[in-house]
This record gives structure tokens, C-alpha cells and sequence, in this order.
């Protein structure tokens, strides 16, 4: 028998491929490959079009002579338009006890066949499911980037003209209603504090004031709360030194009237404001010998006697109706956009970068924030944080209005900004170190 070497055993082969079985793996470009359809087959397609584009696709099944799936009895017929009180383009059993009419993306697992705000035309479903299919995620996330910035730069530039006591025309009110009250939009572990520090919990709470009846007076800054135990539902309410300056700076002097809860905080005197508070809790009070608990009041009604020279007494009683509700109302919404609980990781509360480093973050260095936003930079609220804060406050000020406009309004306002802030770069380039034009 004739011997092997052992050498010829152990030589590795060159060519040996990584997936042996299969296709292999490549890597996946969305944004470049070639599909069937485009956007545009969609956007701009009638109910029927995209129905008959859909069933060739093989997205949408085929109704026609299938059995009726409510009465199980009759065959359903061919599509038809049977107008908008029907539902539009339909196939109709053909059983007498039914008669129901049924639409071509019944019982889909994606589309939906309602016809509010959850609904919508067929052709506009399939367009957001081709984007959801298509788009890159990359271009998405910019644009939504770009918007919360663009939205924050918006908002820093024309808060400091909210005057309260005042109209959406601007013209002075009588005692305005104005609401204040504090929410807690995420938490972190403070990355410096050792092992047997008892309190390592960071919070991110802002306070809000805005005036009923005038959404665009919301105003939210940020507060700075003690850090807090582990276990601890939350930072606690407002204190005074973080209440103090923003009452002297948006409230004083404006003759109106202050709802908040029962916070010890906002029972300082500010000169021209009147102050009302509810307590969110319900009390355990003695009734006939016996313990029962009262719900809380959210509203009650008070009056205030206020100045008033044309009145003998030099006075006027003023009836209100004290409650924090459409503060309360913005806090949730507030919560919803920002998402409570962002930051439950640790250290992710933190913005880590140096104050140097701030217009580099996230590519939002040429937006020129001004200097609230800055401070709000170095404090513990990330960038990406302080821009979903700032982007919920200006769709606060534009609900109920068209946000497509507004965005465009937006937008020529900061192109405005824009040029006249280049202008005045070539302006002071021409000037000599002297201040004399060439």
C-alpha cells in the first residue's frame, strides 16, 4: 500500500467559497434597485387604477365568484362602482339575505378599509407602503433631523416676542387666564456617581406657561431638578429658584391671572399677577362620624376683586374658573412627541460633546441657534432631545392651522434670516479695519 505524505494532507486548498450552498450574500442597496412599480404609479392613480395594479402585483387578492365571507352562502360579483355611499368600487354578494357590499382590500393584513382618519384612499395606503418598502432609512431620518431643527431654530428666534396678558392680534386683555405646570420627559444614571452614591438619578423636566384660548403663547424652558434616588417616581415639583426668574421674566407686570396645582413654588408674589391653584389629590375628610374620601377637584370657581376706576368702589368682582387643563392637555402631548423614557440607559441623558463641540453634533452646525438653546446645549438635554422638545412647541403653536403652509412660512422665514445675515457678512467684508467702505 502505498504511503501519503503527511505534508500533502495539511496543504489548505486555495479556492474555497464562504457560502457553499445557496446565493451569497450581498449587501442590500433599497435606493438603487430597479423594482416594478415607482411612487408615482400610486401617488398619482385613481381607486380603480390602483386596484387593477395591486391585483397584477399580487398584493391585493382576487374577489370575484370567491364566497362571501360574512354569510358564507352567496358568491361575491365582479367589481363595480356602486357610488360613495356603497364604498365606491365594490364586489356585491349575490346572496338575497346578505347583500353586502364588499372592497377589494377587505380583510387585508395591511390595508385598512375605514374611511376616517385611520383610512384613507386606497391609492394613498399603497404609496406609504411602497415609501415604507423603498425609501432608504437614512433619507427619512435626515429629513426629520432637518425638520426638528429647522422647527427649533423657529422657535428660538420668535418666542422672546410672546407677551402675555395680550391676544393673538396683539391687542391688551383684561386679566388674562395664564396655566403653568412642570413635566418630566426622561431620566439616565449619572455616569460620574460611584457605587454607594444615593442619590444617582438624573432627570429632564421642563416647565411650561401658556395663556387660554392662544395656543401660540406656549412657552417651555428647562428646569433643573436635584438628581433623585433610584426608585423615586419622579424629580419632584418645581422649585423656586427655577420658578422665580421665568415669572419675573414672561409674567410680570402683565395683569393676569396664574392657574397652577398646589405647588409651594408658584405661591410667590409677582407684582401684576393674581394667583389661583386646584390640588390634584383626592383628601380623606370626616363626614357624619365617618372617613370618606373626596375625589380631587380639577376645576372650581373663584372671583378676584380687581382694580377698576370706573366703578364707585375703585373695584370689580372678576368670576374664574381656576384648573390647569390645557397645560395638563400639552404636557401629555409633550410627552408623546419627545417619548417619555428615552434616555433610560445609561448616561444617554448626557450630552457628552464640549461646548465647542455643540454645532458639529448631528450636522446642524449652520443653523446659528440662539442663546436659550445654547444654554439649553450645556446642560444635561442631548441635542437631538432639545430639538423634539423645541418641534413639539411650534406644532403647539400651528394646531388647528394647515402645516404644510407653515412649514412654508417657516422656511421663508429662515431664508429671510438667512439673507440678511449673509448681507450683512459682505457688508462688513468691504469695510476697512477703519469702518471706512472701499
Amino acid at each position: 500500500m502505498k504511503k501519503v505524505k503527511k505534508s500533502s494532507l495539511l496543504r489548505k486548498p486555495k479556492n474555497v467559497p464562504y457560502t457553499r450552498h445557496g446565493s451569497s450574500s450581498v449587501r442590500s442597496r433599497l435606493d438603487r434597485a430597479a423594482w416594478a412599480r415607482c411612487l408615482k404609479d400610486f401617488v398619482n392613480a385613481t381607486t380603480k387604477q390602483a386596484i387593477d395594479r395591486l391585483k397584477k402585483d399580487k398584493v391585493l387578492p382576487e374577489w370575484k365568484g370567491a364566497k362571501c365571507p360574512y354569510c358564507q352562502i352567496g358568491k361575491l360579483g365582479p367589481l363595480k362602482d356602486h357610488g360613495k355611499k356603497k364604498g365606491g368600487w365594490t364586489h356585491k354578494c349575490s346572496s338575497d339575505c346578505c347583500r353586502r357590499f364588499l372592497m377589494p382590500h377587505a380583510f387585508h393584513p395591511i390595508f385598512k378599509c375605514g374611511t376616517g382618519s385611520s383610512g384613507g384612499r386606497l391609492a394613498d395606503q399603497a404609496a406609504v407602503l411602497f415609501c415604507a418598502l423603498k425609501t432608504n432609512h437614512k433619507m427619512t431620518e435626515g429629513i426629520y433631523s432637518a425638520l426638528y431643527a429647522a422647527r427649533a431654530k423657529y422657535v428660538n428666534s420668535h418666542e422672546r416676542n410672546i407677551s402675555f396678558g395680550h391676544d393673538q392680534d396683539g391687542n391688551a386683555l383684561e386679566w388674562a387666564d395664564v396655566e403653568a405646570d412642570e413635566v418630566d420627559v426622561a431620566k439616565g444614571e449619572d455616569p460620574n456617581a460611584g457605587p454607594r452614591t444615593q442619590k444617582p438619578i438624573i432627570w429632564e423636566q421642563w416647565g411650561g406657561i401658556v395663556q387660554r384660548g392662544h395656543p401660540r403663547s406656549l412657552v417651555l424652558f428647562r428646569l433643573k431638578p436635584e438628581k433623585a434616588k433610584r426608585r423615586a417616581p419622579g424629580p419632584g415639583p418645581i422649585r423656586k429658584r427655577d420658578w422665580a426668574p421665568m415669572a419675573s421674566k414672561w409674567l410680570k407686570h402683565r395683569r393676569v391671572i396664574l392657574h397652577t396645582d398646589g405647588a409651594r413654588s408658584y405661591q410667590m408674589k409677582v407684582d401684576g399677577v393674581l394667583h389661583d391653584w386646584v390640588v390634584h389629590k383626592k383628601k380623606r375628610v370626616r363626614v357624619g362620624g365617618k372617613w370618606v374620601w373626596l375625589k380631587p377637584a380639577f376645576t372650581k370657581i373663584r372671583y378676584h376683586d380687581v382694580p377698576d376706576q370706573s366703578k364707585p368702589s375703585g373695584t370689580k368682582r372678576l368670576w374664574v374658573k381656576c384648573g390647569t387643563q390645557v397645560i395638563d392637555r400639552a404636557r401629555g402631548d409633550l410627552r408623546k412627541a419627545v417619548g417619555k423614557g428615552i434616555a433610560k440607559t445609561v448616561g444617554s441623558v448626557l450630552l457628552r460633546n464640549k461646548a465647542g463641540q455643540m454645532n458639529d453634533v448631528g450636522g446642524w452646525h449652520a443653523l446659528r441657534f440662539g442663546e436659550a438653546a445654547q444654554r439649553d446645549m450645556r446642560s444635561c438635554c442631548s441635542l437631538s432631545g432639545l430639538c423634539k422638545v423645541r418641534s413639539f412647541q411650534w406644532t403647539y403653536w400651528n394646531r388647528g392651522s394647515d402645516l404644510w403652509l407653515a412649514t412654508g412660512q417657516m422656511l421663508r422665514d429662515a431664508w429671510a434670516k438667512d439673507h440678511a445675515h449673509r448681507a450683512r457678512l459682505e457688508i462688513g467684508a468691504q469695510e476697512q479695519p477703519g469702518g471706512q467702505a472701499e
